[in-house]
């Protein structure tokens, strides 16, 4: 339904004057014109109150209209006189037509057939001028001087040319240049015939009559084709004065026939001036007849017109009691009638506004009905509100509607009694009434934004990020409305609730950032976007200290302090993040016409001055970007949120820049930040691996590329950026084949990869595996270290055995890791290298870490059967002995298992009696005696030592049945 037509305040006030006054003559004449003029049809408050005073029949009788209409009917009358004015008004106008017709008809007579003759004749006379002045006339001694100085040159010319061509053999060339030379016919033949023959003779005869014959047939083709132009324009010209005399015929009848119509119009204007001066006559005696009536009606019957206590005429009051009684009506029957049958009652509630618009008391009573019909309403109801709000607003004005609306329930006093649900209504009001063309306070909008913002409940907060942005999309705000939204974006994207500031990076955050690109991209370039940025490293940069190769990540100054920066930078990340596609679009957008490169290969080049967006993204945005980057906190707890949230923003930003760009510009301005300083590289590199590196062309495969080169060019002792960097990456599972593939690369034994190599790789392998999945880590990680344990080099062997302990240690929970580890552990016990050997016993204390589960069990068993083995070795029985007492320390249900070990010890003797002593306490305090141990220790001997696996069986088998044992047969086998 179309929103009703905004009355004429005018018009109404001056009814409701003429009310009040008593001047009902008054009244009635200014009905009889507001009818005529069609005036009412768009002021239906006019209509309505000038229909309920005359149609009241205790004010007026029918018997007095009765006895008004049957003496004259003014209303007629006057409709006659306005009638006759206008055909008077018609017939001038007719007149004046007719004679500017007959004008031109007379003109075009007198004239006619000589407009092309004329313009022929004045252009013959104007050439007849020309000739005529001496200005334009030739000198004749200049002529002859020039035309003899013309024809000697010539004749020179033409006889060098001539001999020149005759000498070199081209004579039908010559004969041809003579014949046609302008001064051959001043010319001797002897001039041309410089050698001496005469054979040309009959030649040239021949030549001068075909000449001639073809001459002649040129010029009389040209005559014939003169002739038939002639022919043409005579019968275009015939045709000319036929259509001429044509259109002075049709003229002249014209002329005749709008003369006599003339002669009409003329006879008809003056009886309508004399009818139409009786007629007015007429009307204002009528109308002082009906004014005199009405004012003796006003006189005579003084009910019609009794006043209350305060002179309040007594319309008024009826209109107030019908105002009170509808208001009390729909707050009786709201709560009884469903939800969805309220929605009906907004008609009513916007007609008893608009009605009591003026009346404070009232106009306040019945504006928060609109507030009081629902509790909650959803978001159907609301809009439904906000439209009839916005209707009311637009029929009474903008002066009524603040008076009712802005100081009353909209106003903050009245929004800060309202529930959550309401307070969301007055913010999609406020939203929806800055959107609508006639609503002027702007300010009021702004505040209801900023007090939205701060508004302590989560839900209100999260809806003004929707509001603004359809305030945003509805309208076009200025710069100052603008500072305010980027205020308002700034809080809620960095409030403390997720809810909130997703809403705010999701919706407001591109609303703003389109519209700053499209009305002002300069103020988004050089403020709002740097603003960001600029917020967003300087709360990360408060941890760092030192500029250049000093610098170093130093920490925050409290827990409190680091996570509000964290935060604060997090959210300032995410909100850049959602400038992406805005920004992606503006770069379409702007591109010149004269690029005809895409935009992704025009970005990857030099941009162009007449292209400055471009040159900001290049240049100014990524620089922001990398500074970001390089403040990021290197490997510090609660930094994963802040390290996640700038990848996402870092990736994003590749995907505005495209992959070319990023591979031109980005990733050499990345890899710049990771040569500053140790802790910026360890802050940088895992950003640059997972968020730029594989945006680039063929980004999977430059990614393990980047790996590898990056393994071979580190060292044992600084690869921990390199681990870091790793882990990180394996959380991707988009990059964890290139990852697993550029490991598996590293692993084999080859020239290109070093020793150092595969230390490092086997230490990326235990690294990544506490966070790649099982499956990945059964399909890939131990096939790897399957590899690296039979490396030829020891040092690679000893971190392998590592290795496979943090791979059992993190995937406790299945059987299935704790089988591969102890699997490749066992070879790797028979290592003839000591040093093996022990990693072997110390990846085996690996397994306190994990108490309780399958690897501890397992791995205390494989202990004891190693302390079993002959060995001479201390070192071997040193590490056993740190291994048993982490072991026993971490969970002391080990000791059944781990005991076998400890009499193991004390029976080698290879340890000082310090650790004998401490073997002892704790055989001793696990319950342990020589009457109640197993006989699976009591029977342990020492035998003289051997070689490993001769005569006995494998510390593996061993492992295995203890290990079953304790598990009551669920190892693998009984799997």
């Amino acid at each position: 339904m179309a929103p009703p037509s905004a009355p004429n305040d005018e018009l109404l006030s001056t009814i409701l004057f003429l009310i009040n006054n008593h001047y009902w003559c008054a009244l009635y004449e200014l009905y009889v014109d507001a009818r005529r003029l069609n005036v009412l049809d768009a002021d239906l408050p006019s209509l309505n109150t000038l229909k309920s005073f005359f149609n009241d029949s205790k004010r007026f009788p029918d018997g007095v209209f009765r006895a008004v209409n049957d003496a004259f009917d003014s209303g007629v009358s006057a409709a006659r006189v306005v009638d006759a004015e206008s055909r008077a008004a018609v017939a001038e106008y007719e007149l004046r037509c007719a004679r500017e017709d007959l004008q031109n008809s007379r003109r075009g007579a007198g004239g006619g057939g000589g407009e092309d003759g004329g313009e022929d004749a004045s252009g013959a006379s104007v050439r007849r001028g020309v000739d005529a002045d001496d200005a334009f006339a030739p000198t004749s001694g200049d002529s002859a001087r020039s035309s003899a100085d013309d024809v000697g040159l010539d004749a020179k010319l033409d006889a060098a040319t001539y001999e020149y061509l005759s000498r070199r053999g081209y004579k039908a060339t010559a004969l041809s240049m003579r014949d046609e030379s302008s001064t051959a016919a001043k010319l001797m033949e002897k001039d041309f015939a410089s050698d001496g023959e005469r054979s040309f003779g009959a030649l040239r005869r021949m030549y001068e009559r075909a000449r001639m014959t073809e001459t002649t047939a040129s010029a009389l083709e040209s005559e014939r084709a003169r002739v038939d132009d002639v022919e043409s324009e005579l019968i275009r010209a015939r045709a000319r004065i036929d259509e001429l005399e044509r259109e002075n015929t049709t003229t002249t009848t014209l002329r005749d026939a709008l003369s006599s119509k003339l002669a009409l119009a003329e006879s008809e204007l003056s009886d309508l001036k004399v009818s139409a001066a009786q007629w007015e006559k007429k009307a204002t005696e009528s109308a002082s007849e009906v004014n005199r009536l009405l004012s003796e009606l006003g006189a005579g019957n003084e009910e019609w017109s009794s006043r209350d206590g305060n002179g309040v005429p007594r319309t008024t009051i009826e209109e107030n009691d019908t105002i009170d009684a509808v208001l009390s009506f729909i707050c009786a029957i709201a709560p009884k009638v469903s939800p969805a049958a309220r929605k009906e009652l907004l008609p009513m509630i916007s007609r008893a506004c608009v009605r009591a618009a003026g009346d404070e008391k009232r106009a306040a009573r019945s504006s928060n009905l609109f507030f009081e019909l629902f509790k909650a309403p959803n978001a159907e109801q609301r809009d439904a509100i906000v439209d009839a709000i916005a209707n009311v607003g637009e029929i009474v004005g903008m002066n009524a509607f603040e008076g009712t609306f802005i100081r009353g329930c909209l106003g903050s006093e009245a929004v800060a009694t309202m529930n959550e649900e309401r307070r969301v209504l007055v913010l999609d009001a406020i939203a929806k009434l800055g959107a609508s063309s006639w609503f002027t306070l702007n300010n009021f909008v702004m505040d209801g934004f900023k007090r939205a913002a701060v508004d302590p409940s989560d839900g209100v907060r999260a809806e003004c990020s929707r509001a603004v942005e359809r305030y945003i999309a509805a309208n076009a705000p200025s710069d100052d409305n603008m500072e305010t939204i980027e205020d308002v974006l700034m809080t809620l994207a960095c409030d403390g609730s997720d809810e909130v500031a997703d809403a705010a990076r999701a919706t407001l955050a591109p609303a703003v950032a389109s519209w700053y690109l499209g009305a002002n991209p300069r103020r988004f370039t050089d403020v709002f976007a740097r603003k960001v940025l600029d917020k967003a490293a300087e709360a990360l940069r408060s941890g760092w200290t030192g500029e250049g190769a000093e610098r170093e990540f130093k920490g925050w100054v409290s827990p409190e302090d680091g996570d509000r920066h964290r935060w604060h930078a997090t959210s300032l990340v995410k909100t850049f993040e959602a400038f992406a596609r805005p920004i992606r679009e503006a770069l379409s957008a702007t591109k010149p016409a004269s690029i005809a490169d895409g935009v992704d290969d025009a970005l990857s080049k030099d941009a162009p001055d007449s292209w400055p967006f471009a040159q900001w993204c290049v240049k100014e945005a990524s620089d922001l970007i990398v500074q970001v980057i390089s403040s990021t906190a290197p490997d510090v707890v609660g930094q994963e949120s802040v390290r996640e949230s700038i990848c996402a923003a870092v990736a994003s930003w590749c995907g505005v820049l495209g992959a070319l760009a990023t591979r031109a510009v980005l990733i050499g301005k990345v890899n710049d930040a990771c040569l500053v300083s140790y802790d910026q590289r360890r802050a940088v590199m895992p950003i640059l691996l997972a968020g730029v590196v594989p945006y680039t062309p063929d980004g999977g495969a430059v990614l393990g590329d980047y790996i590898k080169r990056l393994i071979q060019q580190a060292s044992a002792e600084s690869c921990d950026e390199i681990i870091d960097a790793a882990r990180y990456l394996a959380a991707f599972e988009q990059h964890t084949a290139n990852l697993l593939d550029a490991l598996k690369r590293c692993a084999h034994p080859i020239a290109e990869n070093p020793p150092t190599v595969r230390l490092i790789t086997a230490r990326l392998l235990a690294a990544t595996s506490e966070i790649l999945p099982l499956k990945h880590v059964l399909e890939h990680v131990y096939p790897a270290l399957n590899v690296l344990r039979a490396d030829p080099e020891t040092s690679v062997r000893r971190e392998t055995a590592l290795a496979l302990a943090v791979c059992a240690c993190t995937h406790y929970e299945t059987i299935e890791p704790t089988t591969q580890t102890m699997r490749q552990l066992e070879s790797l016990i028979g290592d003839s290298d000591v040093g093996v050997r022990v990693a072997v016993v110390e990846a085996m204390s690996l397994g306190a870490s994990v108490p309780g589960t399958s690897f501890a069990v397992s791995a205390a068993s494989a202990l004891s059967a190693i302390a079993q083995l002959p060995s001479e070795e201390h070192e071997i029985a040193h590490a056993l002995f740190a291994a048993i007492r982490d072991m026993l320390g971490a969970d002391g249900d080990l000791f059944p298992q781990i005991s076998p070990a400890l009499v193991a010890l004390l029976a080698s003797g290879g340890l000082d009696q310090g650790r004998r002593a401490q073997v002892e306490t704790m055989l001793r305090d696990g319950g342990w005696s020589p009457d109640t141990a197993p006989s699976s220790i009591t029977n342990v001997t020492v035998d003289a030592p051997h070689a490993p696996g001769r005569g006995r069986s494998s510390a593996f088998d061993r492992m295995k049945s203890v290990g079953r044992s304790a598990f009551g047969g669920r190892g693998r086998d009984a799997r």
